[in-house]
């Protein structure tokens, strides 16, 4: 039997949308509500700069097929992201005020920390991935700065340069468009219509 793959979509006006982006590493499993991390092979960041407590690294990276099981149902199923929605998450995590929005292992613990670099790599115009980290065009790049000042960010960060932390994972909630390639396409209306489905199942 095949495989179910679903394009994942944002849509904030129904509060459909990625809101926190999470150092991590372990994997994280949801249902509705997604956290990636090790389960589709979590991306790495890097150091940036010791003395200012700075990474940098891949957030999202656009049609890479992620492997996804559902502990309900028991089904395994693909998901992926376009260009085209990574560049509007990417968007309405600054748009609504999310930089601060940085949390731990995908957990209720928030880190004092803040994205202040973000950016879509396109080599074209010259905006590549950093040095030693291995992205596409399309894919999201963020730097995250932890308060210097803050004791549990200097304790994460010691973690963070033993290699107890080593990637980026985002948070949201997606509405799930089931298709057999990449160019499918949902209405509107079927797409609002599946989100309110899927927020009523979460409750």
């Amino acid at each position: 039997m095949d495989r179910k793959l679903y394009e994942l979509k944002i849509n904030p006006a129904i509060g459909m949308d990625v809101n926190v982006i999470s150092i991590v590493d372990s994997p994280a499993v949801e249902s509705s509500f997604l956290a990636f991390s090790k389960q589709e092979k979590k991306e790495t960041f890097a150091v940036a700069n010791e003395d200012r407590m700075e990474l940098i690294g891949v957030a999202m990276i656009p049609d890479k097929i992620i492997p996804r099981f559902d502990g309900v149902t028991k089904e395994e199923y693909d998901v992926f992201f376009s260009k085209d929605t990574i560049r509007t998450i990417a968007q309405n995590y600054f748009y609504s005020g999310y930089q601060h929005s940085i949390n731990l292992q995908h957990s209720d613990t928030f880190v004092n920390a803040h994205v202040w670099q973000s950016y879509i790599v396109n080599n074209a115009m010259g905006m590549s991935a950093p040095h030693g980290i291995d992205a596409v065009d399309g894919s999201w790049i963020v730097g995250v700065q932890l308060d210097k000042s803050d004791k549990s960010a200097q304790k994460l960060w010691q973690f963070i340069k033993s290699g107890k932390f080593t990637g980026f994972s985002v948070e949201g909630y997606f509405i799930n468009q089931l298709t057999q390639n990449f160019n499918s396409q949902l209405t509107l209306e079927q797409e609002i219509e599946n989100a309110l489905q899927a927020l009523n199942t979460k409750k």
